[in-house]
């Protein structure tokens, strides 16, 4: 398999086939199971598929199997990443250019850390609750042996040694990264290097690290990582980067803010029985799978805060359905898209992470969402948490901030109490402690 570049590319294809697929990012972990527990949607009826979701009873057969497949994917792609790192430096030769060679390691190492990631913000402790509890194995190595458990503190030091290792790697001969002028035209014809949205690239690696920085609750770290992307409160991203300046349907995910997303063909079929044309036209209240937001809850969660606000999400992301009470998501009709990585979430952490300058990096970014700049804000907490609410719909990312805040009452329309020792640690997979794979 190692003999020659291309197999390398080929398994890396296949770690991002893993992640784009329905039991990944391509729903589970985007618009689906996190999104429930985030309570975006209606959900009732008692044949709907995540009724026992939406109040947490993750014990329930159908969440025992997503959450199970959802960790044996990932970590079969974290297996997969690790036997490219077990060859990759011994087989340095094969590959076209050094440049190359360091982009494709570097690019491995940070789909390592983020996937370890999203495993520790799914089953583990937040740091806000106990950063010393165990959590999950960190692989380092292509083994069939059982590894030990680090403790939360642990994993987000690895995944963070990952990432800045892949930074290093790639800060030089990356296109998508600070020599983008001169590099964006020497590699348009390499299959990794062209279209560098679609794959782990500088920039976006730089964003996973202030997102993974902020988690662990490091605000200096998370604000300089964002700082690298976004500069000052007012000033451009850096390129080929850009923010939305207008409601385009043609740019329903504001394509030019998208530092990383999983390319899915078949993103139409996947939606289709959530909130396509056929669950629209069958009836949404006699589907065990249909996934609508109630008017009148999305309207206050938007409702104009200023006359001159007119939200470009609220104009793009929904659309009717066959109740006048009821919409239903709209942000990835003609798409082919998952967003994992996006700019607008820097301007978020930034708006968190600076002492002085927050409601100017909230207002930057509001700015190009249609609305006007705020002044005399009170809780600038509170206006985050209803810009989150509203720009990751769909996303799978705010169940993680109520997590990673250790919030009491979490939920977007619909507001729930939880017990955060309950809610926010999810149980290990039966297999993992049953077979004995976790020592």
């Amino acid at each position: 398999m190692f003999q020659q570049e291309s197999g390398f590319r080929d398994v890396l294809t296949g770690v991002y086939s893993l992640m784009s697929a329905p039991e990944s990012y391509g729903c589970q972990l985007s618009f689906g199971y996190m999104d429930v527990l985030a309570q975006y949607y209606n959900i009732s009826g008692n044949t709907h598929q995540y009724i026992k979701t939406k109040d947490y009873l993750y014990a329930e057969p159908y969440d025992k199997e997503v959450l199970s497949t959802v960790w044996s994917r990932q970590y079969k792609g974290i297996a997969n990443l690790n036997a490219m790192l077990m060859f990759i430096d011994k087989q340095r030769n094969v590959f076209s250019s050094e440049e190359v060679y360091r982009i494709y390691k570097g690019e491995i190492l940070a789909l390592r850390g983020m996937l370890h990631f999203d495993m520790l913000r799914l089953f583990s402790s937040s740091p806000a609750i106990d950063k010393e509890r165990e959590a999950i194995p960190y692989l380092e190595s292509y083994t069939n042996l059982p590894q030990g458990q680090q403790t939360v503190e642990g994993v987000l030091e690895k995944v963070v040694k990952d990432l800045n290792a892949a930074r290093e790697l790639m800060r030089e001969v990356d296109p998508y990264g600070p020599n983008y002028a001169e590099l964006e035209s020497l590699y348009e014809s390499h299959p990794l290097l062209r279209n560098r949205h679609k794959h782990l690239n500088y920039y976006a690696v730089t964003a996973l690290l202030a997102r993974v920085q902020l988690y662990a609750g490091n605000r200096t770290e998370a604000l300089e990582a964002v700082r690298e992307i976004v500069g000052e409160p007012g000033s451009e991203p850096v390129v080929p980067f850009s923010l939305a300046t207008a409601a385009v349907t043609s740019e329903r995910l504001f394509n030019s803010e998208l530092l990383f997303a999983l390319e899915e063909g078949k993103m139409q079929d996947n939606i289709d029985v959530y909130f396509g044309e056929s669950v629209i036209k069958n009836g949404i209240t006699n589907s065990s799978t249909a996934l609508s937001m109630n008017v009148n809850n999305r309207n206050k969660l938007f409702a104009q805060q200023d006359p001159a606000d007119d939200d470009y999400r609220l104009k793009l992301w929904f659309q009717e359905t066959n109740t006048a009470t009821a919409v239903m998501p709209a942000k990835y009709a003609n798409s082919g898209y998952i967003p994992l990585v996006r700019l607008s979430e820097l301007y978020y952490i930034a708006a968190e992470c600076s002492a002085n300058q927050g409601l100017a990096y909230l207002n930057t970014l509001r700015a190009h969402r249609g609305l006007a700049a705020m002044t005399g804000v009170t809780d600038l907490q509170a206006e985050i948490a209803r810009e989150y609410s509203k720009e990751f719909m769909c996303e799978g990312q705010m169940f993680y901030y109520y997590k990673r805040l250790g919030l009491k009452s979490i939920g977007v329309y619909r507001t729930v109490a939880v017990d955060p020792e309950k809610v926010y640690v999810i149980p290990l997979p039966d297999d993992e402690l049953d077979f004995g794979l976790i020592e």
